[in-house]
């Protein structure tokens, strides 16, 4: 009687696999949170049009380029009082010249998952470096020109391996906007939540800057997750540059920056898979 087979080899292989893969998600969980340290970010730049100027663009980028978004932390941190004076530090990293994975449906939780699979996967074999991923976020920004009256694709944040892509224009003069989008995205991954609704507008209170502000209308500032200054029910722009843009209590909880209950949105749950601001471009 044979007690063992080549199969079952296989299937133990496999929840061996997804066991460390669990381990090893629940650290980066606890780690990223933790703020007991600077988290690392690393951008990797990507040509997603394939165009000269793009690749002009991309060759121009710097880690400096990025400090805006280091400064914006550093001064909401402050404002919660956190221990650490600087809880982030951006780095450019190389040029990917492989595109990842496109999520083709994202209201299709099973299509999610194996985007988010794939993502993980792609990321391991295009950024293969000894650096530990515990602490560290990936942000894979996609840099294009863009087309008139065609909005970029939505960009997504994956908790689940600290990992983001980021679709953004190569253009200066849109770099205080594209760093708003990548703040964004860097939040997703440390457990904060889209906070407009299907109509691109910020949902009320929690897509508020100032909530309490009166006159309501208009707002002066952005929340983060929801990107937009609301200027009436019905109307809102997108913030013109990270000093425009705050984080509200409700997002602090959500990224452990002030212990509070679990703080959710009416009629939401909280994923790891999120959708990027909407595109106002």
């Amino acid at each position: 009687m044979r007690l063992f087979s080549f199969a079952s080899l296989r299937v133990s292989l496999l929840l061996v696999a997804l066991a460390f893969a669990a381990f090893y998600t629940l650290h980066q969980y606890q780690f990223s949170r933790a703020w007991h340290k600077t988290l690392q970010i690393v951008v990797f730049p990507i040509n997603g049009d394939g165009r000269e100027a793009t690749s002009r663009y991309i060759a121009s980028l710097r880690s400096k380029d990025f400090s805006p978004i280091d400064a914006w932390t550093q001064r909401e941190a402050a404002r919660y009082h956190l221990l650490i004076e600087r809880p982030t530090q951006f780095t450019l990293g190389a040029e990917v010249h492989e595109q990842p994975p496109i999520l083709t449906d994202a209201a299709n939780p099973w299509a999610s998952l194996w985007w988010g699979l794939k993502l993980r996967w792609w990321a391991f074999l295009h950024t293969p470096d000894s650096a530990s991923n515990l602490e560290r976020v990936r942000l894979f920004v996609i840099y294009q020109q863009g087309e008139k009256n065609q909005a970029l694709p939505h960009s997504l944040g994956l908790q689940k391996g600290l990992l983001g892509v980021v679709y953004a224009y190569a253009d200066t003069r849109q770099a205080p906007q594209n760093n708003i989008l990548i703040a964004h995205e860097l939040l997703h991954t440390v457990g904060a939540i889209d906070k407009y609704g299907h109509n691109g507008l910020p949902v009320f209170p929690h897509g508020y800057a100032e909530p309490q502000r009166s006159p309501l209308y208009p707002q002066r500032r952005a929340e983060i997750m929801a990107g937009h200054i609301p200027l009436s029910r019905r109307r809102s722009v997108m913030a013109d540059s990270l000093r425009r843009v705050i984080i509200n209590p409700l997002t602090a909880q959500e990224i452990n920056w002030i212990e509070a209950p679990e703080a959710h949105l009416p009629g939401s749950q909280k994923i790891t898979l999120s959708a990027g601001l909407p595109n106002p471009y």
